[in-house]
């Protein structure tokens, strides 16, 4: 059985300002914004609650999408990911931390980027809904190092 992810002791960056009303305020854009991207699927129970797990807002916020009861263990709950970068949801089997679920989303998102440069085929990448031009790719690319290296220690 799928054990839940444990909210109690979520990161939230302890440089980041969460007390500035407008951080809160951006932070309520970016819950917006996982909602939005959630209800363009169909999910059977549906989406209970969003659980922010990180978020430097406008940039990027990592969410736990909890199901309403009913749902199997291993999918009552999902990562969402929205900001400025390619929204995903994933599982949470392996990546029971925000920084984990982060570098997930990292090496999905860089799957298909490469994929992309390299001039493959994306049928096996992650269904990111943009053209698969060099530039978006690389744009990418830029966002992913950004997140390794300045996002994903915070968390």
């Amino acid at each position: 059985m799928s054990q839940l992810v444990d909210t109690s002791s979520f990161p939230t960056g302890e440089s980041l300002d969460y007390e500035s009303q407008e951080q809160l305020d951006q932070l309520e854009v970016l819950r917006a914004e996982a909602w939005r991207y959630l209800r363009t699927y169909r999910w059977n129970p549906p989406i209970a609650d969003l659980v922010l797990g990180f978020g430097v807002a406008p940039v990027i916020a990592l969410f736990l999408a909890r199901r309403e009861p009913g749902a199997v263990p291993e999918d009552a709950e999902r990562w969402v990911v929205v900001g400025n970068l390619p929204s995903m949801h994933f599982e949470t089997d392996d990546t029971p931390t925000p920084a984990l679920a982060l570098e997930l989303y990292c090496a999905i998102a860089q799957d298909w980027a490469d994929n992309v440069l390299a001039g493959r085929d994306l049928s096996d990448s992650y269904p990111i809904p943009v053209a698969p031009t060099r530039e978006r790719a690389e744009n990418l690319l830029g966002r992913i190092d950004f997140i390794r290296t300045k996002l994903i220690p915070l968390a």
